[in-house]
């Protein structure tokens, strides 16, 4: 006869077979051990040097640990790796050397000028506004040590292909000049400078060179209006010419939002007074290299403004 088999739906009661006690000592082994196994990956290349001097082993140890993934194939930067000297040229009357293009040659130093050209020896079109080129001139004492006289801003002229421009300038110094050097200098490497200011961060930036006098007006050491003031005597032999020039100045000046320009005189003096409301002025209506934008910074108006024979404070 076959066995009756019969189902109970009751529910599974669970069977512990054994029970495990976790003592606490094993946690505290499991701490040690993980520490030090920290401090040896901190002080394997120590760890490294020791077994190798006390066994005479060879072993390298890289002087710097190389995370995987993290090689941007960068060259190692030395904050002490000096800047490459700059080329210098013996002034004489047949230099001639280029950079960047530019073939400087025919320089001639007399009247208390300084004259030589400039040319454009590429295929391509160099509008040097788009550059901060300078004329260094230096004199050099007994020993070969120079010292910088002088210190020249390239106009901003355009020079075409296989083109050249002539410049001249009037030389600062007396000394005799010995040296020279033509480079770039961008306004990143221009010297640090502040101009003393009220407790709203107002302040003056005053350049005088000849008869001409610019007043900047700085906020936060940035530019927002500009004075310049011409005082030209009568007894000046150019008196006639200027006055011309500056009438025909004032009159296309005042027709500028933003601007006022005028000429007076009197019985000693010609004034040309021109005011210059940067907020105002739409940036590259002048062409005038010390017209500068709104808000630019006193440091560049200054370095600027020194190489192209003012005085500024």
């Amino acid at each position: 006869m076959a066995k009756k088999v019969v189902i109970v739906d009751e529910e599974l009661t669970p069977t512990v077979l054994a029970t495990k006690k976790i003592k606490r000592g094993s946690i505290i082994w499991l701490l040690i051990i993980f520490v030090a196994l920290i401090a040896a990956a901190i002080y394997l290349p120590e760890i490294t040097v020791y077994i190798s001097e006390k066994f005479g082993l060879d072993i390298e140890v890289p002087n710097e640990i190389v995370t995987p993934g993290n090689d941007d194939n960068e060259e190692d930067i030395n904050p002490d790796e000096e800047a490459p000297e700059l080329q210098k040229y013996v002034l004489t009357t047949d230099l001639s050397f280029t950079v960047d293009n530019l073939t400087l040659s025919n320089f001639v130093v007399a009247n208390n000028n300084i004259s030589f050209t400039i040319t454009n020896i590429g295929t391509e079109i160099i509008d040097l506004s788009e550059y901060h080129y300078y004329l260094n001139l230096y004199s050099t004492d007994e020993s070969g040590a120079d010292t910088l006289l002088q210190r020249i801003k390239i106009s901003e002229r355009t020079i075409g292909s296989n083109g050249s421009i002539n410049f001249t300038y009037e030389l600062t110094t007396t000394d005799t000049i010995s040296e020279v050097a033509f480079l770039e200098i961008s306004e990143e490497e221009y010297p640090a400078y502040t101009a003393t200011s009220d407790s709203s961060g107002n302040a003056t930036l005053v350049c005088i060179k000849d008869y001409e006098t610019v007043n900047y007006s700085l906020s936060n050491n940035g530019v927002y209006s500009i004075l310049d003031n011409y005082v030209v005597p009568t007894s000046d032999a150019n008196y006639a010419s200027l006055y011309s020039a500056y009438q025909s100045l004032a009159s296309t000046y005042s027709t500028i939002s933003g601007v006022t320009s005028n000429v007076t005189s009197d019985a000693n003096n010609m004034y040309f007074v021109t005011n210059i409301n940067l907020r105002t002025v739409v940036e590259g209506t002048f062409n005038n290299d010390i017209y500068y934008p709104l808000n630019t910074d006193a440091k560049v108006m200054k370095f600027e403004l020194e190489a192209q024979g003012y005085t500024c404070s």
